[in-house]
């Protein structure tokens, strides 16, 4: 069984911004702004972007520093899952429990990396047995997606609450 790499992640207090750590180093870093579901992954040397794509069938485009399109990730509207597909590989993203308190993403093999936030989700846990800067930061954007989402879901009641 090949070794995992740990690396954990810590939010700042709007969750505009998570800084990636390994062995107590910052690496890495993304970036959106307020509650927008784009964002900027660097880690190391490289630099990846998430843009946000249509409405009834989402999805995100994810390009390199470069500008030059490396993949998509496509959503399951029903469920929490994901199709992860890049130039040369595709994997599935998906919630371990019905609690949705821990996410891995897997290739045909098995697992490759294993999401787990902090109850506070101020931050988290990321293990990884692929050492890819792309698959971490596709880590991060879905962690940081699937957090908006629910806090967007969570805010409809007291909307609803406000209108009537």
């Amino acid at each position: 069984m090949e070794k995992k790499s740990i690396y954990n992640w810590k939010n700042n207090l709007f969750g505009t911004k998570s800084t990636l750590y390994r062995n107590e180093a910052v690496i890495g870093s993304l970036e959106s702004i307020n509650w927008n579901l784009d964002a900027h992954v660097s880690i190391h040397n490289d630099q990846f972007r998430f843009k946000n794509k249509g409405f009834f069938n989402p999805y995100t485009e994810i390009r390199n520093q470069n500008n030059e399109l490396i993949g998509d990730i496509e959503y399951d509207t029903w469920t929490s899952k994901a199709t992860i597909s890049l130039i040369d590989k595709k994997y599935t993203w998906r919630s371990k429990n019905m609690w949705m308190t821990s996410w891995q993403i897997e290739n045909e093999q098995g697992e490759v990396v294993e999401i787990k936030p902090s109850s506070l989700n101020n931050g988290g846990k990321i293990k990884s047995v692929e050492h890819s800067e792309l698959i971490l930061s596709i880590s991060l954007y879905l962690q940081k997606r699937i957090t908006m989402m629910i806090s967007m879901v969570a805010l409809i009641p007291l909307f609803t609450l406000l209108l009537c």
